[in-house]
């Protein structure tokens, strides 16, 4: 009599596991790099692995003149630009130019409903007077372009300044030795999540006002979550620059973010 319950107790614990399997709960990213301009072979990895560590499946392309076609895109909820076009990369990495063809297939996956997260100097990326580089530019909702400029590396202030599912709950922090992009151009559909404060006394190339770092919009049917910190490896290592990344990564992708905030980043109730 005991062997049917134990039985189907079974069969149900094997069908709850295949299910599990089948169904992985992190989004599927691409990092899209391969231009040497900001060392990507060691941001790149970086990246990948604090994306996996917080439970999503990364694949990278160093090549994106080969893996940026509308079927390979279409595998992915998110793509995450670590790229810029440099003439060294196109000299050093000839497959990291991307062809007409992949312009149009990387705009039409964003239009389309892909995720877009543009990571540090990709909003510099794509500046000149083409139609796809007038188009880029409102894929990723401003940035750099041609008119940004930072001074020396140093710490700065970061101020959440709206509410919204990728800050919640998210307080003030200082930001390690990084760049601070100044003078970004913002579209009117871009929303300043955070800001950072470029004091004078620390540099005077620094504006002494309040840049925007982290934004969000939209392109099409997709989401796009731009953040400008994080030049290098030591950018990179605050828990502060590495939670921004994962809950913007995942609200690109999704449209909601599930990332638990670290207690050393929640404010006051």
């Amino acid at each position: 009599m005991r062997a049917i319950p134990l039985l189907a107790l079974t069969t149900l614990f094997l069908s709850a596991l295949a299910l599990s399997a089948a169904e992985p709960t992190g989004a599927k990213v691409l990092i899209i790099t391969g231009d040497e301009y900001h060392k990507w072979k060691e941001t790149a990895p970086f990246l990948k692995k604090l994306l996996v560590k917080a439970g999503h499946t990364v694949d990278i392309t160093e090549t994106p003149s080969k893996d940026l076609t509308s079927d390979n895109l279409a595998k992915y909820d998110v793509l995450l630009l670590n790229y810029r076009d440099t003439p060294k990369g196109a000299k050093d990495n000839p497959a990291s130019v991307w062809s007409d063809a992949n312009k149009t297939a990387f705009l039409d996956a964003v239009k389309g409903g892909k995720g877009l997260y543009v990571y540090h100097y990709a909003s510099a990326a794509f500046t000149g007077k083409s139609d796809f580089d007038k188009e880029f530019e409102k894929a990723i909702a401003g940035g750099w372009r041609k008119q940004g400029n930072h001074g020396k590396m140093h710490e700065f202030t970061v101020t959440v300044r709206k509410e919204h599912p990728i800050t919640e709950g998210m307080k003030e922090f200082v930001h390690g030795r990084d760049e601070l992009y100044q003078n970004s151009v913002m579209l009117p559909k871009s929303q300043v999540l955070v800001t950072a404060y470029s004091e004078k006394s620390k540099d005077p190339k620094n504006t002494g006002k309040h840049e925007p770092v982290v934004w969000v919009s939209t392109f099409g049917k997709g989401r796009v979550c731009a953040n400008v910190m994080g030049h290098d490896l030591e950018a990179m290592k605050g828990v502060e620059f590495q939670t921004l990344l994962i809950r913007g990564v995942e609200w690109a992708a999704t449209g909601k973010v599930t990332y638990a905030l670290p207690e050393s980043l929640k404010g006051k109730k």
